[in-house]
Parts: C-alpha cells; structure tokens; sequence
C-alpha cells in the first residue's frame, strides 16, 4: 500500500609577485587517495602522495591540474593525464610552485604533450641535468628556473613555436631573441670559468645565470639591448666576478669596471656578487640603482654611492659584509610615477650594517644613532640590523615605519610601538628572528597591517592587535611559534585577508574581548591552522570566504552571535576541521561546495529558514554527520529524519553520510527523486532501501559509493530506465568508464511481483550482479535489505502469541529480521493477539500492527517490545513525521497495548512521543495521533484465587515488581522436587501425599529473585503472603535477559505460542489445575491453554491426592491439601500463641499442629 506524500592589482617587481604568490597559495596536506570532489586549489595526490597535483579546473572536459611536486628520485616522467577512476580524469597542463611541496630527488624530467606552461619556481630544490620541452609548451616563466639547486640542460623540439634551445642546452626564446637559462654544470662540462652569450641575443632575463658552477665571466653580445630589472638579478647565486662588453658604442647597456649598466637610463643593473673589491664608488654619472642589482655581495664593506639619485626597492639585498651606508647630499626621498630617489625598502637586510649616516645638508633625511628617518623623523626608514641592543622604542614622534625598516634586525627581542604611528609598511619586521614582544602603545592609530610585516619572527608567540587597524594581511606569515592573537575591544577591523593565518600551525586561540567590526574572513585565511581550538564570530561578519579554516583539525567549536549578519558561508570554509555541531546562523543564505568537507567529529547541522542554496557537496565526507535539521519556515529546503530534502519533500538533496547503516539505510517514504550528488561518495553505505514512490535518480546520485553492495527497491512500479542518469560523467552509477564499475558489485532486491518488470528489462538493470526477489519463510513475506538484514513484509501466522524471529535462514544463508514492514500484519489472522518482538528489530513502519486498516482496529491485542533502548527512529511515523500528512499512520492501533520494560517505559513514551508542528504559534504541539498512553510496563493478566496457579511466558518476566512497588502479594515461582514423593498433609488444606520444591532462583535462574521467571519456562506461582493475588495486580517483562537461562529438573511444562495437545496416559499422567486444585490427568488434554504450566511428577496411587511443598531458605514449606472446602489458618505461631510472620528454626503452631522448621 502506498503512503501518501508529505505536506510539509598586479605588481611592479617579481620579488612582490612572489610574496604575493606565497600568500595566495593554499598550503593543504596532500588530499587520500580516495577523493570525494574536487574545489579549485585543491591539493591533490593520486599515489599516496609520491607525485602532487593542484586543481587548476575541478570538473568536466576541461579539469585540468598543475603539477606541484614529487617525492620519488631520478627521473621524472610526468603523464599527461591523472585519475583516481573517481568520475573526473585530469589532463596536466601546467608545472609550478606550491610552499610545502619540492622535487628534491628528482634528478631528470620528461613532459608530456599536454603541458602549455611551465609557471613560477618548478622542481623547487631539484637538481635537474635536463629536461624535455614539447612542442605544447607556449608559456615558461622567467622565474620558472628560481627555486631550482641545478638549473638542467633543455632540449626544445624543433617545432616549438615560442622557445629554442642551442646544443649546450641553453634555452632561448624563438630566434634566440631572449636568453632564458645555461644549464647549473655547462662551465664544468667545459673547462671554462667563462661564459660568452649567443651574438643573437637581444634581451638577458633574470635567473638567466641561476646557480652555475665555476662561472666567473659573462661576455656579452654587442648588440644587446636590455638587462631584465627584476627579482631576482641576471646572476643568481653565482660567484660572477665581472661582465665584459665589446666596445662598440652600443647605446643601451655598458660595462664599466666589470659592473653591468644600462647607459640610457643611467642605471647600475648588476654588480657581479664575486668582485674583487671591498670598496666601490659608484661612477659619477649613474644616477640610479636597480632592483637587486647588488645581489647578496660577497666583499663590499665599503660603498659611496656617489651622485646616485634613486635607489629602487631592494637595490641592496643581503651584502654580507657592508657596515656603514651614507645618504649622500643629492638622495631625496622616494617618489613614484615615475620612481625617483630613495624608495622604501631600498636597503634589505644587510645583516652586517651597524649604522646610516646622512651626508651634511641633504635635505630629506636624518640619522639618529645609526638609524635612518626623515629629517622630520615622522618616518623611520631604516634600523641597521646588526646594531646593538635586545629592546627598542620608537621615537613618539614616528608616523610611519618604512617597508624592510627592522627586517634582519636580529638582536632585538622587545619593541615598542607608540601611539603615534599611523602606518606601517610591507616585511617592516621581517626575519627579526629573535622577536618575541611587540608592543602597541594606545589607542593606536595604525590602520592596517600588511603581508609579512613580521614575516618569519620565529619567537613570537603572542600578538595584540591594535584596535585602530581595519585590515589584517598575512602580517604574521611563517612565525612558526605564534600561538595566540587578541583582538581588543571596539576593534575596527573590518577584514582578515587571505591566507592572513595561512602558516601558522601552532595558532591556538584568536580571541575578541569585545566588539569588532568584522565583516569578511577571506580565503585560507586560518587554513591549516591545525592547532586552533575554537573560534567565536562577531556578530558583524557577513562572509566566509573559500577555505577559510579549512584544516582547523583542532576546532571543535565555532560560535555565532543569535543575530549574526553572515550570509555566505564559501567553498571549504570549514572543510577538514574538528567541529563536532553547527548551528548555521540565521541569515545564511548560501552554503557553498565542501563547506564542511571531512569534518568527522560533525554529527548535526541545524540549518534556518533564511538559506535558499546549499550545494549538494557541501557535507562531503563528513562520516558521522546522521542530521541536517531545517527550519520549517525555510522556503527552500526541509528535513525529515535527518535527510535533507525539497521543500515539498519530494526530492532527496542530500543524504547524510552517518547515517550509513550495515543493517538497512532507509529514506524518507514521502520522497519521488534521488537527487544529483545525493549519496556522491558515501564511503561507507553498503546498502539502501529505495521507498515506493521513488520514480527517478539524479545524475552521480550514488557515483563512487564504492562499497555499495544491495539496493533494495520497494517501487510500487519499476523506475523507468530513462529517468536515472546513464550520461557518460553523469552516471547515477558509474558502469567503468570514468569510475570503478559498481554494477558488478550490487545485488538489487525487488518485490516478487515486479520481479518480471525487472529480468524484462535489458539496458540497465541487467548489468547489476544479481536480481533477487522477496521470499517467504514459514508464513513471512521477507525481502533483503543488505547482506545480512531483511525486513518482514508480511505475515500469515495463527499463532495466538507470534514471536516475531530474530533471525531466518534463506537458501543456507542467515539474515536478522532487522525490520517489520508498513502494512506488515495487514493479512494476518485473527488468532494473532499478541506479538512478541525482541531486540534485533530496529524499525517498524506504517500501521504495521494495524490488521483492519479502514476501521484502524487491530486483532493484535498486545505488543510486547524487549529492547532496552527505544529510539525515534524505530517508528515510521516518528522518524519520517508522518502525521505532518493529518492523516493516522500509526503503528499500533488504539485497542492495542504496548508493553515494554520498566526501565525503559519512561524513553518509550519521551522518544515516540508525537508531535505535530504548527505554522501559525511556530511551536511543536502533541500530535492528535500521539499514542504514548497506550504504552505501559504493568501487564494485567495474571490473577490467582486459590494461594497458587501455574504459568510460561515466551519472554523473562518478573513477578516480584508488584510486591517491590504495592509492599504485598509476594510471588514464588517454583520448578523442582525436593524430595521424592511423601505421605501427609502439607500447609495447605488437606491431602494424602506431598512433594517439597525448589524454587526458580536455586536451579538457574536470578540468583536471590525466587519471583523472576525467565522465557519459556513452566513454573509454579505461590502467593506467598496472601491466599490470591490482589485487584489489580500485575507482572513485568524481566530485566535480567541479556543472560539465556536454563532451569534444570523442572517438573513443570509451560504452554507458550498457541494452546497445545498434552498428551497423558494412566501409566503417564500430568498434573492439572483446575478451580484451584491439581488433579491427575490420565487422557490427552486437546487444548491446554495457552501461558499455564502442568506437572509431570511421577507415579503416584490412583486417585490419590497430590500437594506441593515449597523449599524455601532451607526449610519445606508444605501444602497438605488443595481441594479444601474449609480455609486451614496457614500462619505460623510460636508456642506462647504469637503470630510469626517468617519463621527460621524451631518448633511452632501451624493449621493446629505443632511444626518442625529444620
């Protein structure tokens, strides 16, 4: 029967390219081999991370990867395209950089035809000897050779149409137009310290002399044109000695003293790093210095610079030996469009330098003991690193601190910052390696604190922002040590940059003290950060930008201010983090791709009404996230059980990957579609049970669930072949084109009686490994529902009570009845009353007791429930919300009792509890249908008259609760003789023989509870207080059955299941209770009924009448008669005539006779 549907800006110089490169890059730990999806900039590795990859293009014909490292040796063979057989194969169209990543092993490349561009810093720290280029290759940076320890030997082929290489392995642009790189060994290979450049050649670019060996002469062409000024020099790490030119009036570059000039703009362009000479003077009509022109110079201690007019950012980079700089009288400060005079950060790091010195009467600067200001001293351009001193405070009247101020200055450990500085430049900070207290005098006026300005202050480990700044860059780039940063109260900071924390693992806490004026956490900008704990948003921020805290291992918690304005929560944003639960804030409108990527820890996400897109990967391989709770008032999405789902509840967005069970993994029966992406990569889903109305499956709905085994289609009709997705990259499963094959690995299940539909059909579901059809065992209807479940469909039985199976057995193969279906006992007989249902079943669906569905009446008078630990999800119409329809699903009908234990009858009621939700209060009101007052543990049907009666039950029962809760009517159960058979009267009316008993506890059942009855045994009750049982009284089923008991000797047989033929003879009769007195049966009894007992006991004289004794605390307690007309006083009396309510030993009164209680 079918349920109805719910109602429900570009840089001038490479060296800033670079830094800004670093701060961009997304430095991720190699993502496992078993990729879910893909993000742009994502860290990939299809070999356990031997060869590394970075996504340039995430999806469809055109994904494509940068090649980003490797850690094998040797060669280096790069193919042309990756795939992990995941759906999505890449082509690899790029080589270049990512920190975090080298080829340090690597010693040759091949390149495949697809590559186009060789990019910035490839093989970082190889030592290549050579490298193919193909013909593909149409880019190849100037950097492309910056971060290499050998430079190799590249061979161009013919047929490329931008590059060219000579036979020594130079490589040029087309028409050696451009020299681009010699090989690390040519000099070596040659015998030559000298190196003469191809006549061709018109322009030299940087890193063109990167990292060669014994090169100490560059001769260069006479028709040369341009000296590229860019990071770093022409000459890199190499021991070049001099230039030589032949003196042919050329009117672009010179040389002069071995020293590289460019004559038309008057420019020093290279200093040979290996000159032999501590001092130099810079010719009297050059006028400017390049960047990087004196490039980590060997010998210099002295250097005039002469009638130089400008020198450009980092003119002087890291001369070891330079002590002294003087500012001459002609040097102004630093002007842009065109650059003229002293730029900022002219001088980096010159780790010798011990003080600056301005020339008399130059009129823009000053010295003030050995450092470098303004002749205001409103700006600080330069602190001399090796000057002495560990603490330092900066003048009040400073404005500004120039880019590179400090950079170097290794002596210092404190600093003060006062309140007068309103600006601070890029790396002011930098490599001041023994940093580790920056101090901001308040209130601060800084404004905004950029990328690097304490880059690599390795010792610092705690930062106090100041409250004035609105924008924070990557300020703290690689202060590997930095542990905590402190946002004070009434910050103005509007912005964290990206990649801003990017490299601080040891982060642990970023904490605001009060307001803030937070809007955007840029992209990467905590990424990585693995220490850090937690994180509370103001209230201000509006955006998470992709990555944000993606690699947060060690946030558990992130908490939004109740009325936060975030509206976008980006792609990554939290993905690999620790977080156990969000709530997204209610403004959120969109949740992009992988949002949460691998959280683990997450098991519930609380989504409000105001998110209109949630990208069907934002929860990818969250593994234990089992809810996404929507608010009802959301327009867009809905959620039952957890799932999340259209608005109208028919479509399926999103499956959440906990809820993955090995048992059966059910979905909403209100739903008509499996959406696209629903189940995409569900790692651990080995099964899932398709509801009826389903009707169509969206494109990679199941794609790379790779340990899908059963799908189980309970389809009022079999889903059109059309209407699931067989597009090649589109495949609701994947067939082996593009992903491993899954068909082979899946048995689906079908009701019988579509079974034809589907073996008819021959282009889809034939390909699945097996087609297997419901079956019955004994008068059940099952169908598998995973390998090892099954879910009762239907049943025939007469029994008057039905123990549903734990488990059954079909074709030699065992499966646990996990599930009873909706409708299940739709067809049963009327002999059913009772039905008994253990611990294994964990799901009952709609009106599944219900035997009469029109009326809602049910033969099923009793529910007995022996599981301990009751859940919402048990019930159809509390898992799914079904009386959200206003129509009565319920499980049980209203004349039907349910019966569960004591202990858990509380969580019984809590968790199938039901409500409904109303749209006009916003509030969950009791459902109409709510049934919790049908639940109850005091079972009712057990009265004796007569001070005893017989009893079996097919579940542990206790009789001792009625006595522990009303403080009467105790209850014994006894099973086995005592003694054999004896003449005499016992306590109890009078009789010719009697037989003493033992009761349950002494022959295997609860120690110490002689009213405890475990399932299946026929026992003997007493009442051992009172001559019957009260009003009212009552039993429970047993706590104590997670132990199966055996009772050893029992005399007694319990009727259980159905009433039963008991077979008697003169020579074999049973003993039967009738009206109150055990007689002797010596014929078949035909009916005996059902949860009574008899005795077996031995022979006894014919016609003779039979008493039981009980053996009790080591004493016989006897019944002499049981068809007694007239009541025999059974108490006991000592002799002065006092009554004795528990008599141990001695003599007493008892029925007029004395008593010997042994």
């Amino acid at each position: 029967m079918t349920l109805p549907l719910l109602q429900i800006g570009i840089q001038l110089n490479y060296k800033m390219d670079k830094i800004k490169f670093l701060l961009l890059v997304l430095l991720l730990s190699v993502m496992p081999d078993c990729l879910w999806a893909y993000t742009v900039e994502q860290i990939i590795s299809f070999d356990g991370g031997k060869t590394t990859y970075k996504v340039l293009v995430s999806s469809g014909t055109n994904a494509s990867v940068r090649f980003i490292g490797s850690t094998k040796s040797g060669v280096l063979d790069i193919p042309s395209t990756i795939s992990n057989n995941d759906g999505t194969t890449f082509t690899v169209t790029e080589v270049g950089y990512q920190a975090g990543y080298s080829c340090r092993d690597i010693t040759s490349v091949k390149l495949p035809e697809t590559v186009t561009k060789l990019g910035n810093d490839c093989f970082r720290d190889a030592k290549l000897t050579e490298i193919n280029i193909p013909k593909s290759i149409t880019e190849i940076s100037e950097w492309a050779w910056s971060a290499i320890n050998e430079v190799p030997k590249c061979n161009v082929v013919s047929d490329n149409p931008k590059f060219e290489s000579d036979s020594e392995g130079a490589l040029y642009t087309k028409g050696k137009k451009e020299l681009r790189s010699i090989p690390s060994q040519l000099m070596k290979q040659k015998g030559s310290d000298t190196y003469t450049v191809d006549t061709n050649v018109k322009k030299i670019c940087v890193n063109a002399f990167h990292n060669i060996f014994e090169l100490k002469k560059i001769v260069l062409p006479k028709d040369l044109e341009e000296v590229q000024e860019k990071y770093p020099s022409i000459a890199m790490n190499t021991d070049l000695e001099k230039f030589e030119m032949p003196n042919n009036g050329n009117e672009n570059v010179e040389v002069k003293d071995g020293v590289l000039f460019n004559k038309k703009t008057h420019t020093l362009v290279c200093y040979p790093r290996a000159k032999n000479s501590d001092t130099y003077k810079v010719p009297d009509d050059i006028k400017r210095i390049a960047p990087f022109a004196m490039m980590v110079v060997k010998n210099m201690t002295s250097l005039d610079l002469n009638k130089v007019e400008t020198l450009e950012r980092s003119a002087l980079y890291k001369p070891q030996k330079l002590k002294t700089i003087t500012i001459p009288k002609e040097l102004k400060k630093g002007t842009t469009n065109p650059n003229h005079g002293l730029q900022d950060g002219a001088f980096e790091e010159c780790v010798a330098l011990e003080e600056y010195k301005v020339a008399d009467g130059n009129p823009d600067f000053c010295d003030d003991n050995g450092v470098l200001y303004s002749k205001n001293k409103e700006k600080l351009y330069f602190y001399p690193p090796a000057k002495n001193g560990e603490n330092y405070t900066i003048p009040n009247t400073v404005k500004e601190i120039s880019q590179k101020a400090f950079q170097g200055a290794t002596h210092l450990k404190a600093m003060t910052i006062p309140n007068s500085v309103d600006s601070i430049g890029i790396e002011a900070f930098r490599n001041m390696l023994n940093l580790e207290t920056v101090t901001f005098e308040k209130p601060a006026k800084v404004r905004t604190l950029n990328n690097d300005v304490f880059r690599a202050c390795k010792k610092l480990k705690e930062a106090v922002l100041p409250a004035s700044i609105t924008t924070l860059g990557s300020a703290f780039y690689e202060c590997e040590a930095l542990e905590k940063v402190t946002v004070p109260d009434a910050s103005k900071l509007k912005t964290i940059k990206t990649s801003a924390f990017a490299t601080n693992k040891k982060l642990k806490k970023f904490e605001f003290e009060g307001s803030c004026d937070l809007t955007t956490i840029g992209s990467n900008a905590f990424a990585n950060a693995e220490k850090l704990e937690s994180f509370k948003f103001p209230k201000s921020v509006t955006k998470i930008e992709l990555n944000a805290f993606s690699g947060c291992k060690s946030m558990t918690t992130v908490e939004f201010d109740k009325d936060a304005d975030i509206k976008v929560i980006g792609e990554g944003a939290f993905a690999d983090c620790g977080l156990k639960n969000i709530s997204i804030p209610k403004k959120v409108e969109k949740i992009e791709k992988e949002a949460f990527r691998k959280c683990e820890a997450l098991t519930k996400i609380d989504v409000t009404e105001a998110t209109k897109e949630i990208h069907p990967l934002a929860f990818q391989y969250c593994g234990n996230l089992n809810e996404i709770n929507v608010a009802k008032e959301n327009e867009k999405y809905s959620s039952v059980d957890g799932y999340l789902l259209s608005k109208d509840k028919k479509e399926l967005v999103l499956f959440p990957p906990g809820k993955a069970n090995s048992m059966f993994t059910l979905l909403p029966p209100s739903i008509e579609k499996i959406g696209d992406y629903s189940f995409y990569n569900c790692e651990k889903l080995t099964n899932v049970t398709i509801p009826n109305r389903v009707k169509a499956i969206g494109k990679r709905a199941f794609s790379l669930c790779k340990v899908l085994n059963t799908v189980t289609f309970l389809c009022d009709n079999m889903i059109p072949v059309a209407n699931i997705n067989t597009n090649r990259n589109e495949m609701s499963f994947d067939d082996g084109q593009d992903a491993p094959d899954m068909f082979k690995k899946i048995t689906i299940n079908v009701r019988k009686e579509r079974m034809g539909d589907y073996q008819g059909e021959t282009t889809f579901y034939n390909k699945f490994k097996k087609i297997e059809k419901s079956f019955t065992v004994r008068e059940e209807e099952y169908i598998a529902v995973s390998e090892n479940a099954v879910d009762m469909l239907s049943t025939k039985r007469k029994d008057h009570t039905f123990v549903l199976p734990t488990e059954i057995t079909h074709e030699n193969k065992k499966y646990t009845v996990s599930m009873i279906g909706d409708f299940a006992f739709q067809n049963a007989t009327g002999d059913v009353k009772e039905v008994v249902v253990k611990k294994n079943v964990t799901y009952i669906g709609a009106k599944a007791f219900v035997t009469d569905t029109l009326k809602n009446e049910s033969t099923v008078k009793s529910v007995f429930f022996i599981e301990n630990n009751p859940t919402k999800e048990m019930l159809s119409t509390t898992r799914f919300e079904l009386d959200e329809t206003n129509a009565n699903y319920n499980e049980f009908a209203t004349n039907t009792m349910i019966y569960v234990k004591k202990s858990a009858c509380e969580t019984y009621k809590k968790e199938w509890h039901k409500t409904v939700y109303n749209t006009s209060t916003k509030t969950n009101e009791k459902s109409k249908f709510n049934f919790t007052d049908q639940i109850d543990y005091k079972i009712l049907d057990v009265k004796i008259n007569t001070k005893y009666g017989t009893f079996a039950r097919e579940f542990d029962t206790d009789f001792g609760i009625y006595k522990k809760e009303k403080g009467k009517s105790d209850i014994g159960a006894f099973v086995a003789k005592n003694s054999e058979i004896r003449k005499g009267n016992g306590d109890y009316g009078v009789s010719e023989y009697h037989v003493s008993m033992r009761s349950v506890d002494e022959k295997g059942g609860v120690s110490h509870r002689y009213g405890y009855v475990p399932a299946n045994t026929g026992v003997l009750l007493k009442v051992l207080d009172l001559d019957k049982t009260p009003d009212g009284f009552y039993y429970a089923i047993g706590e104590e059955d997670n132990v199966e008991r055996t009772i050893t000797d029992n005399i007694m047989t319990g009727i259980t299941i159905n009433p039963q033929k008991v077979m008697a003879s003169a020579t074999n009769p049973v003993y039967v209770m009738q009206g109150g007195v055990f007689k002797m049966a010596k014929n078949d009894i035909p009916d005996f009924k059902i949860h009574k007992a008899y005795a077996k006991i031995g022979n006894i004289p014919s016609g003779a009448k039979l008493l039981f004794s009980f053996f009790d605390k080591g004493s016989t307690t006897e019944i002499k008669s049981i068809n007694t007309v007239k009541k025999i006083d059974n108490q006991y009396y000592n002799l002065s005539g006092q009554r004795v309510t528990s008599p141990q030993h001695g003599l007493f009164i008892q029925g007029g006779r004395k008593v010997i209680i042994k």
